[in-house]
């Protein structure tokens, strides 16, 4: 399967735009490790088929503050890593089948606006909303040249609320909660003759508990554990000619499936 190179182009074009907003703009870069699982059911809550592995990120965002209110932000993060495959073939049982070190790859890239509001002298209260694009890479034809590819896309709207908490010596604590609806979701399957299916309904929940250490140049270290997770309802069926015999036709959907992501993030903002 041939893919682009999205997060090169997303570098690309933070390129151009940072000298324009450099002046005003704050900075992060950050490293994820985090443990990743994936399931789908099938006939209501019959498990089909799971993947589960480690995965890492490297991440970036840019925020512009118009003043003490009000900022723009733009994230982007790419993931990678391996996971191990237990399932089942046509009818067989599921735990049947089993595949290790498949490789696994994402990228996720969201646009923001945050609104800031103080409640005491010592906590803020931010609220955030607006669209993100979540890219999702099966790539297992390259373990097993028997086994197919997938690529999942998601675009989605996302809402967010969160706290800024000073503590004494200069840390913090930054809890933040978000929400995410799917706006129109993609599965790629490229097996024999490729095929997509439409998504729809699918919604998520992001939770961070960061710990933060200020330092005197107004930089600022933070490390904590997160969760990320997606809920997506069975896609639209659709019929596929076989290769072999044209008269024949199959019906393909992607099941009901389940994503979570835990793990421990560690950044700095400059």
């Amino acid at each position: 399967m041939q893919t682009k190179k999205p997060f090169l182009h997303t570098i690309l074009l933070l390129a151009f735009t940072i000298p324009s907003i450099a002046s005003a703009a704050e900075f992060g870069l950050g490293i994820e490790g985090y443990r990743e699982t994936y399931r789908e059911y099938v006939d209501g809550n019959e498990r089909f088929m799971q993947q589960r592995g480690n995965m890492w990120s490297v991440d970036a965002d840019i925020t512009h503050r118009f003043n003490t209110h009000h900022a723009a932000k733009l994230e982007g993060r790419y993931s990678k890593g391996k996971v191990d495959y237990i399932g089942g073939v046509n009818d067989s049982k599921y735990g049947s089948v089993k595949s290790y070190d498949l490789p696994r790859k994402s990228y996720d890239i969201r646009a923001l606006y945050e609104y800031t509001h103080p409640l005491t002298e010592r906590l803020d209260l931010t609220v955030s909303g607006g669209l993100g694009y979540r890219v999702l890479i099966d790539q297992s034809s390259r373990k097993d040249k028997d086994d197919y590819d997938r690529k999942n896309k998601i675009l989605y709207a996302n809402i967010g609320t969160g706290l800024n908490l000073e503590l004494p010596n200069d840390f913090g604590f930054q809890p933040k909660v978000s929400y995410n609806r799917m706006l129109r979701g993609r599965q790629h399957t490229y097996i024999g003759p490729s095929f997509t299916n439409k998504q729809t309904g699918g919604h998520g929940i992001e939770v961070e508990l960061p710990l933060t250490k200020k330092f005197g140049n107004q930089s600022q270290l933070s490390f904590g554990p997160f969760y990320r997770g997606w809920k997506v309802p069975d896609s639209d069926k659709i019929e596929v000619m076989d290769d072999e015999d044209p008269s024949l036709q199959h019906i393909f959907s992607e099941p009901k499936n389940y994503t979570h992501e835990t793990g421990f993030k560690l950044k700095y903002t400059f």
